[in-house]
This record gives C-alpha cells, sequence and structure tokens, in this order.
C-alpha cells in the first residue's frame, strides 16, 4: 500500500499547532477512505522522523484520533483504523476545516461555555475582523 501520508507537510505559518495539523490530515485521509478499516498506521516514532517533528506531538495526535474513535492502538501491534462504525457515519465526510471547528468546540466547552457563549464569541470575533477590514 501506497502511504497516503508520503506527501504531506507541516505548514508553519498556519497558525495551527503541529499536533492538529497531523491529526486532522489523519482523520481526513480516513474519512476520505485512504486509509480502509484496519489498515496499520506508521508507527509515532517513524511518522515523527518523516515529518521532522517531535515523537511527542505525533503521539498527542494519535491520543487524540484515539481518543475520538478514528484509530485504536494493540500494546505490541501497532495503531490501525478503527472499523467505520466505531467513527461514525458523519465523520467520514469532515473536512479538516470542521474538525478545526470541533476541536474549537471541544475546547470552548472544556473552558465552561456552552452552545450559545461560543456562537456569541464567534460573531463578536468575526464582527472584530470586519472592523479591521480583514
Amino acid at each position: 500500500m501506497d502511504n497516503p501520508l508520503a506527501n504531506f507537510k507541516i505548514d508553519y505559518n498556519s497558525g495551527l499547532p503541529v499536533w492538529i495539523q497531523v491529526k486532522n490530515r489523519i482523520a481526513y485521509l480516513i474519512g476520505a477512505g485512504e486509509y480502509q478499516a484496519g489498515d496499520r498506521l506508521p508507527t509515532v516514532r517513524s511518522l515523527a522522523v518523516s515529518l521532522d517533528i517531535s515523537y511527542n506531538t505525533v503521539n498527542r495526535a494519535y491520543m487524540d484520533l484515539e481518543r475520538e474513535g478514528y484509530i485504536s492502538t494493540r500494546k505490541g501491534r501497532g495503531t490501525f483504523v478503527a472499523e467505520q462504525k466505531e467513527i461514525g457515519a458523519a465523520r467520514a465526510t469532515d473536512s479538516p476545516v470542521e474538525l478545526l471547528i470541533d476541536d474549537m468546540i471541544r475546547a470552548c466547552n472544556g473552558a465552561g461555555m456552552n452552545d450559545e457563549d461560543i456562537i456569541a464569541m464567534v460573531k463578536a470575533r468575526l464582527a472584530y475582523k470586519a472592523y479591521r477590514g480583514e
């Protein structure tokens, strides 16, 4: 199997943390069918080396993907793409931007914000950007 991550490059100018870029790319590749259920992912160490990033950065991305049900780690065997039923049908079509929004919503919820607070904050930020002419 070709490595779907072979052409992936970290964008250091994007403003997104590297671990989120890695996580979003893998989730996108799973949703797009580039990785199928049961496919083995690169090891944390090998992906870190190929992307020239920290082992801990890749590990954080993998831990988040596992927590969300995209992948599963089997001690001594490796990390594998989870079965579709574990991922959920709606997740298969998520774009990288939607995944980023999901991360933002989780972070806001973790900070004690409810849906209305999040919507109000996003509207305020958009108004501020419009005011600044961005």
